[in-house]
């Protein structure tokens, strides 16, 4: 009675396993793509940093006091709205 319960019982529940471990796993992004950016605006004396964090990827653009915020100081590339 031993001898079946382990010739049937080890191999099926090694499979059993090995399909709940295959739908557990779940791909995340990592956390640098969903963090909080501090922006440059451009101003009259160039590129000053802006008080507002935005995202690096949405849809759209991070504005402040109706300025658009970038992602770099020599303000190129947009920052986008934060949006959960």
């Amino acid at each position: 009675m031993k001898t079946k319960i382990l010739k049937f019982g080890m191999p099926l529940m090694a499979f059993l396993l090995a399909i709940v471990f295959a739908f557990a796993t779940e791909k995340s992004t990592p956390i640098e793509e969903n963090a909080l950016v501090t922006g440059y605006i451009m101003t009259s004396a160039g590129c000053a940093s802006a008080p507002k964090d935005c995202s690096e990827n949405g849809v759209p653009v991070c504005k402040f006091n109706g300025r658009s915020i970038y992602k770099t100081p020599d303000c190129h590339d947009f920052l986008y709205e934060w949006l959960q």
